[in-house]
């Protein structure tokens, strides 16, 4: 019998051997010992023992002779680094860490995303609605992992309404592309997979507080729900898309003071002068902590007047802007900035031009009353000046007269004693329609305007959450010489390099 055994021992060790693989994949794949494993490990470890008792002498062999020695060592060598990539893959399981190596970060959250998802106390469940051949989706994926990278408060599931039909209308879901956001029983939908329209969707669903944004009406102001040229319905559909309730306000119909629920009001170049009494209760209003953006351009009427503006630390000057340098496609009249003073309202528009057209300047004062804090928010070149001759159509700068550069456009102030905050503009034309649908490159316009309501109502966590573009990267096309050269470089140069030194080797050993 042991020979008979001593004879097959070689079969019995690789069957052996073979039932302990099967054994432990099974293990690995079904995460259950079951009859099955604990057969085949059994058989396996059965089939070991009868070659180690039918050939003990090559056991004896195998483990202290020479080939043992280097093949210990070499196994040893290999368990090693086995043992290394299993602890390097368990810790970064355990702790990963992402790294955005592209030049603008383009594949990083914004710090302020990043702090809304740390501070999530309920999940949000976002579902996806699209087809295979939906052509962002992959853009959405990678955007989403980055989402699920910094919290576990998010859920996303991806549904093909194609293959799924009930599903997207048991949601309401009729446009391939579709993001749905939800937690309890509110919702957001997003049609475009971008960072600030994502993050804001998770705001709009997690934030029970809705805050009012007022238009003041009656004195020929912008409108925000019209549809022309001059209207503000551009913006007005921002704030909406920003979290914001947006509603109008007549202050000559209101009794006493202005709506408790007023987060901030909005004077959008009136042209017709504030009674007395909408004047005082505007002013009223700032004094007792009020958020107020007043725009205005040249020859408008100052509604709030230069005695009450020098209490914020300015004042505006009679005056239009002209900047023959920085100037908009050639027009004097409208200054184009590309680079901004600091502020919390500009500090994240680097690389974002605006523009201004017919503009009147601000003058900060030179000392600041008691519990004033002014930022200047928007300045012109050194080389333009206020042309205070409003009747003469020939530009002149009048150095004795007008103001030079560098003119002030936009500027920011609170009062310490009371929270009150106030922007004011020396343009309104910039978040006009006109302006903001119908002139590229008008983003900076756009984010300016909505950093600054969001700085009013002190909710500068959405300041600058911005798509960040694509950083495209042009490839200079090669001369002939740099062509050449990389061509025999690759199939001369290199080989022969390789040769050379091979024979230099042999050469020496010869």
């Amino acid at each position: 019998m042991r020979a008979r055994i001593h004879s097959i021992a070689t079969y019995l060790v690789y069957a052996g051997l073979l039932a302990l693989i099967i054994g432990l994949g099974l293990y690995l794949v079904t995460r259950q010992f079951n009859t099955v494993v604990e057969v085949l490990l059994g058989l396996g470890l059965v089939l070991i023992g009868l070659f180690i008792v039918a050939r003990p002498e090559q056991v004896k062999q195998a483990l202290t002779g020479r080939t043992a020695r280097y093949g210990g060592s070499a196994t040893l060598m290999s368990v090693t680094l086995i043992g290394i990539l299993v602890l390097v893959n368990f810790l970064g399981n355990r702790h990963h860490k992402r790294f955005d190596l592209t030049a603008s970060k383009e594949y990083s959250l914004s710090p302020q995303t990043i702090q809304i998802l740390a501070e999530l106390k309920e999940p949000v469940d976002i579902t996806a609605f699209f087809t295979a051949s939906y052509y962002y989706r992959q853009e959405a994926d990678d955007l989403i992992t980055e989402y699920l990278y910094h919290t576990n408060k998010l859920n996303y599931r991806v549904i093909d309404p194609e293959l799924q039909p009930g599903v997207a209308r048991q949601y309401g879901i009729t446009r391939d592309g579709t993001m749905l956001f939800q937690q309890g029983d509110r919702r957001q939908e997003v049609y475009y997979p971008d960072e600030k329209s994502i993050t804001t969707a998770i705001l709009k669903v997690t934030q029970a507080e809705t805050k009012t944004i007022y238009f003041i009406t009656g004195h020929k102001e912008h409108d925000p729900e019209g549809t022309g040229q001059g209207s503000y319905s551009t913006v007005r559909q921002a704030l909406l898309d920003e979290n914001y309730q947006v509603s109008t306000l007549n202050l000559a119909t209101i009794t006493d003071t202005v709506p408790v629920d007023a987060a901030a009001l909005i004077v959008a170049a009136p042209q017709i002068p504030f009674s007395d009494k909408e004047a005082e209760t505007l002013r009223a209003y700032l004094d007792g902590g009020g958020k107020v953006m007043f725009l205005t351009d040249p020859t408008l009427p100052n509604v709030l007047g230069n005695d009450y503006l020098a209490k914020w630390g300015f004042r505006l000057r009679d005056d239009m802007v002209v900047d023959p340098v920085n100037a908009f496609f050639g027009d004097y009249l409208t200054p184009l900035v590309s680079r901004y003073p600091y502020s919390t309202i500009t500090k994240d528009l680097g690389g974002l031009s605006s523009f201004f057209p017919v503009a009147r300047s601000i003058e900060p004062m030179a000392e600041l009353p008691d519990g004033a804090i002014t930022n200047r928010l928007i300045e012109t070149g050194q080389n333009s000046w206020g042309e205070t001759d409003l009747q003469n159509r020939q530009l002149s700068n009048d150095k004795s007269a007008d103001a030079q550069g560098p003119l002030v456009l936009g500027i920011s102030a609170e009062r310490t004693d009371s929270g009150g905050r106030l922007v004011v503009f020396g343009d309104s034309d910039f978040a006009a329609n006109e302006v903001l649908n119908t002139v590229s490159g008008a983003l900076g316009n756009k984010d300016l305007f909505l950093n600054a309501v969001n700085w009013l109502t002190e909710e500068e966590i959405l300041i600058s959450i911005s798509s960040k573009p694509a950083d495209v990267r042009q490839i200079t096309p090669l001369t002939g010489i740099q062509q050449r050269l990389i061509l025999y470089s690759s199939i001369g140069i290199m080989p022969l390099v390789v040769i050379v030194a091979g024979a230099w080797v042999w050469w020496n050993r010869r």
